[in-house]
């Protein structure tokens, strides 16, 4: 027996034993029965999956196996929330997958609720329940988590809501060990928000492994906006997925961030992103830049499926390795037989600050219909000699000439959010661990 099979046993006790708790109801209990037996049949993230081709989950989670319980942890009570300068909002604090504080503005709160998938009525919120049902995970990584999370929490946007304010999420992880968070974004119909999950670690925290999943579902017409903000602690692996469903006439933009939180960076981050375009005139809009440091591993991979008519797509990615680190953005844009009028577009650009670092960028298409208008590129290269002489020649040393560019180029995948306020807040988390031109 393999040492992943030993983890993918652990995992399975780990999870019957979660079972025969019987603390959810039956059609729960039911879908994360279903998830375990795809984990089964399927096996752990590992290689041999495109989309892990970069990332050997199954060794790093057998590796953390050997020297972690692999058993959820509990809240850390007593753990300060994050300091997050944000803008104006609404404030959602969980520590280890554990909801523990909501601040919330007056004005809205009839808008949106926020409360455990275990609490949901079968009938009152059969469409959402219905959908869980048929959904297929693309990712084994979301089978995991749906069978061993804790508790799964859903966020619904009211239909026609239209929040002014945005939801900002706050993962935190204060101690070592293995955890596991589950959101569903439920946006009804004709509804606009803006969502920020930012994980984050407290300083000096231990070796972590955060196994994440967002499940984003938007109905027709409905405008969000989601950001995701990996400020993870120098010690840890956060394997993430993201899995979203665009209905008619909806659109989703996502803005994806990860920056250095502390110095000694060994981390591992891999997020995937998987979009399905659902219906007509669906709409999925990304923007995305990291900067990997000293010894990370930072791993984004896409896949958009266009399933229906009219649907466009357009995914930006910047990225920066520096010192021995590796960054990997790849992934596909597929565009289904039968379909008409799809628009497609995956352009990744990225700086290498060392002989040492490394990027692996794949952005590929994947078109089985006429009618389109697709197309891909990639960059890898070096930071222009020319600018920095040129920078040099107006009195800039080279450190500041590197910042300076550096800088403005990360920025180019910055979303624009429409709120200026947020904006600054995404430039800011980017950019906090960059060095600073003049310091």
């Amino acid at each position: 027996m393999s040492a992943s099979e030993t983890i993918l046993d652990q995992y399975t006790a780990l999870i019957a034993a979660r079972l025969q708790t019987q603390r959810d109801p039956l059609w729960l209990r039911q879908l994360r029965e279903t998830s375990l037996q795809q984990l089964q049949l399927n096996g752990l993230p590992s290689k041999r999956w495109e989309s892990w081709h970069y990332s050997p989950a199954d060794f790093w989670l057998t590796e953390f196996g050997t020297q972690h319980a692999l058993a959820p942890i509990t809240p850390d009570e007593n753990a300060p929330h994050a300091d997050l300068d944000v803008p104006s909002g609404h404030a959602i604090y969980f520590n280890h997958g554990y909801l523990v504080d909501q601040q919330l503005q007056n004005d809205e709160r009839e808008k949106f609720s926020l409360q455990p998938l275990s609490a949901l009525s079968e009938q009152q919120h059969s469409a959402l329940i219905d959908w869980l049902r048929t959904v297929h995970h693309a990712d084994p990584l979301a089978h995991l988590v749906t069978a061993l999370t804790p508790e799964t929490w859903v966020l619904t946007v009211e239909p026609r809501a239209r929040l002014k304010h945005p939801i900002v999420i706050s993962q935190r992880s204060s101690q070592p060990g293995n955890q596991i968070s589950q959101l569903i974004v439920w946006a009804g119909e004709n509804s606009e928000a803006t969502i920020v999950e930012h994980f984050s670690a407290a300083p000096a925290t231990a070796a972590y492994l955060h196994c994440s999943h967002t499940a984003l579902k938007l109905e027709r017409n409905s405008k969000l906006i989601y950001a995701r903000i990996n400020r993870d602690g120098a010690q840890a692996q956060h394997l993430g997925v993201v899995e979203s469903s665009v209905g008619r006439d909806a659109r989703l933009q996502l803005q994806v961030l990860e920056s250095a939180s502390e110095a000694q960076l060994k981390n591992r981050i891999r997020n995937g992103i998987y979009v399905r375009l659902d219906a007509p005139n669906a709409e999925f809009i990304a923007r995305g830049a990291f900067a990997a440091s000293e010894q990370q591993h930072i791993d984004y991979h896409f896949t958009v499926d266009h399933l229906s008519d009219h649907g466009r797509c357009d995914i930006l990615m910047q990225g920066l390795a520096a010192d021995q680190s590796r960054g990997v953005v790849n992934g596909r844009i597929h565009i289904a037989a039968n379909t008409h009028h799809n628009d497609g577009h995956f352009t990744t650009h990225n700086l290498l600050l060392s002989d040492e670092a490394e990027i692996d960028a794949k952005p590929e298409l994947e078109i089985y219909a006429d009618e389109v208008s697709c197309a891909h590129g990639a960059t890898i290269g070096q930071l222009d000699e020319e600018q920095l002489l040129y920078l040099r020649t107006r009195g800039i040393n080279r450190d500041d000439a590197i910042a300076l560019l550096t800088e403005g180029f990360l920025k180019a995948g910055l979303l624009d959010s429409g709120n200026p306020a947020l904006n600054d807040f995404f430039a800011q988390q980017l950019l906090a661990a960059l060095p600073k031109p003049g310091v």
